[in-house]
């Protein structure tokens, strides 16, 4: 594996050890719509992020 690869899974690791320590005190939403709006951001920023990394990678090539 590649250092930049193993560096990100700590970094994942890493965070996702953090939230579930200081799970408490994260405020839930339990409005449906905001959660809705959240998952809707999020996958346009992949799906955003995937098409950006495909372009630099053809680009490379």
């Amino acid at each position: 594996m590649k250092q930049v690869s193993i560096i990100g899974v700590i970094f994942t690791v890493g965070i996702l050890v953090f939230l579930k320590v200081f799970q408490d005190s994260i405020p839930r939403i339990n409005e449906p719509i905001t959660n809705l709006l959240v998952f809707s951001g999020v996958v346009i920023f992949g799906v955003l992020y995937g098409i950006s990394t495909m372009k630099k990678n053809n680009k490379k090539k």
